[in-house]
């Protein structure tokens, strides 16, 4: 079993700058994948997103590469052409406004256009140093996700354990129900007739009464889901989906144990019960 909640975190160094690679795994019904690269990398985007793809199953991937302190510096060139297209512009507007102050040329080499910074390249030996640390932040936001999905699936085989010792108790609890309103009826009926009481009318009521308050075929439906659960919990790959279908049917099942029965430590047991199916239905979201 496996979360989707993890994280990863790593700095290094090349020859060219330094960089750190970040990576989060968030929740999701689906697999999305979310690249940030500095422009240098921009070309790389797909690559890398495709690792991702083939690294995750289900989840909200983002990973986020930065790159700062730059070794070497760009060559700059100057472009004479517009400089000296500046100065003849510049000398024109003096003359027209009759300014006698000359101009000066460092003025002019702030003006736009005058210098050009070359792109920064990436090399191979570098792109493959911050493709092992991309590699290297899945591996470990992998590990973390592999580790928090075993105490899911503990605190999951906890709750299923909770579950079985409720339905259990609630079988038990069953068995006496319908004695008990029998009892109820009989003497109900007594005290309205005296001892004057039609038993195959009693037998009649008794039983359409035992029909509503029979909860068996539920608890036989309960089991079923639990034990398909812990099937589900001993499986690889995608399991959270239907980890949380089994949750929703078991949770119809209770509801309907609840209503049909008219007994009060019943009604107490269901309601432990649908926390603890809420509790699993809270974790099976986090489940891949």
């Amino acid at each position: 079993m496996e979360s989707m909640t993890g994280y990863a975190y790593m700095e290094g160094n090349t020859a060219d700058f330094s960089y750190s690679v970040e990576l989060k795994s968030l929740n999701s019904r689906y697999l999305e994948t979310n690249v940030n690269l500095p422009k240098v990398l921009r070309n790389d985007e797909n690559d890398i997103s495709n690792m991702l793809k083939d690294s995750f199953s289900r989840g909200k991937i983002e990973l986020n590469v930065d790159i700062y302190d730059w070794t070497g510096t760009r060559p700059v060139s100057v472009n004479g052409d517009v400089i000296r297209k500046y100065y003849d512009e510049l000398k024109k507007i003096q003359k027209e406004l009759d300014v006698n102050e000359p101009v000066k040329l460092d003025s002019v080499l702030l003006l736009d256009g005058i210098t050009q910074r070359e792109r920064s390249t990436v090399t191979e030996k570098t792109r493959r140093e911050i493709y092992d640390s991309i590699r290297w932040v899945i591996k470990k936001a992998t590990e973390m996700r592999k580790k928090e999905g075993r105490s899911i699936r503990k605190d999951l085989s906890d709750s299923l354990a909770a579950i079985a010792g409720c339905t259990k108790s609630i079988k038990a609890l069953s068995r006496n129900s319908v004695a008990e309103k029998r009892d109820q009826l009989r003497k109900r009926i007594e005290s309205i007739a005296g001892e004057k009481i039609d038993d195959m009318r009693l037998l009649t009521e008794i039983s359409i009464l035992a029909d509503k308050l029979d909860i068996n075929e539920e608890i036989v439906r309960l089991n079923d889901h639990l034990n398909k659960f812990k099937s589900y919990l001993r499986e690889d790959g995608q399991v959270g989906k239907k980890l949380d279908f089994i949750a929703q049917e078991m949770f119809r099942e209770v509801n309907t144990i609840a209503s049909k029965s008219g007994s009060s430590e019943i009604s107490h047991t269901a309601v432990d019960i649908k926390n603890y199916i809420d509790k699993i239905r809270e974790q099976c979201r986090n489940v891949v």
